[in-house]
């Protein structure tokens, strides 16, 4: 049966927030779910550990490059093997949290019938904040809500959940490795943006299923060795672990389905 939507996570060398991920995806997804990890030629723990995991569809990316490039290499390749309705690009360390997010979200798409996809314009959702920054975080994005549009003005799209339908991606013909600056930013811009209908996703609805936060893999993998982004990463992380939920997940071996 086909799937309803295809998930192409990119991953390098991020074996902790991966497994999160994947474990996640297992746990609260509802729908047909075809879930697809491009593995950039990690060569660690977190390679062995998706080659264990059956459940997955694992592709090896040998010669990719490192970084973004790497990314976009594996983003194609994702493409090229996805079988479902709709494709949505994801982050590693894009961990939802909520039963039935799928649905939640194809159910929003349903609203919208003539809409190619959705994504956000809000870089970090962290459901785990302290109650300062998220009140903080509240005014300033306030105006961020669910909404069907045309023009985005200049707001830059966000790739870590970008839901896109297949038949139209395939139709276009883009390529996320000649594509320059964000992947989805760019196939927004040069297929979407004044010609198809999309759905702007908003904070108030991103925030009940899914956290994400940004740069992960980059510092994760040494790419950004800045001080103020790697002590920022880690407060988040920490954040992160200290929850319920995220703790059952780290705990529950059951999902790997080894």
């Amino acid at each position: 049966m086909q799937p309803t939507i295809t998930i192409i996570v990119p991953q390098y060398k991020t074996f902790q927030v991966t497994q999160l991920c994947l474990r996640a995806l297992k746990k609260f997804s509802t729908l047909n779910i075809e879930v697809i990890v491009v593995d950039n030629n990690s060569a660690d723990d977190s390679l062995a550990y998706l080659e264990k995991n059956k459940w997955i569809k694992l592709i090896k990316n040998e010669h990719a490059a490192i970084g973004g490039a790497g990314h976009k290499q594996a983003l194609d390749i994702g493409v090229k093997a996805a079988k479902g309705e709709w494709i949505l690009l994801f982050h590693s360390d894009t961990i939802v949290l909520k039963q039935g997010w799928d649905a939640d979200l194809l159910n929003l798409m349903h609203q919208y019938p003539q809409a190619v996809g959705a994504t956000s314009v809000v870089r970090d959702i962290n459901l785990f904040a302290s109650w300062h920054s998220r009140l903080i975080r509240r005014f300033k994005e306030r105006q961020y809500a669910y909404h069907h549009t045309l023009d985005t003005s200049n707001n830059k799209m966000m790739s870590y959940c970008f839901l896109i339908k297949r038949a139209f991606l395939i139709n276009t013909g883009f390529n996320f490795e000649q594509a320059e600056g964000d992947v989805a930013d760019a196939l927004y811009r040069n297929h979407i943006k004044n010609k198809q209908a999309f759905v702007l996703l908003g904070r108030n609805f991103l925030k009940n299923i899914l956290w994400h936060t940004s740069n992960v893999s980059s510092i994760l993998t040494g790419q950004m060795t800045d001080s103020k982004s790697i002590s920022k990463l880690h407060q988040k992380l920490n954040s992160l672990f200290s929850s319920a939920v995220i703790s059952e997940l780290t705990h529950d071996s059951s999902l790997d389905c080894f």
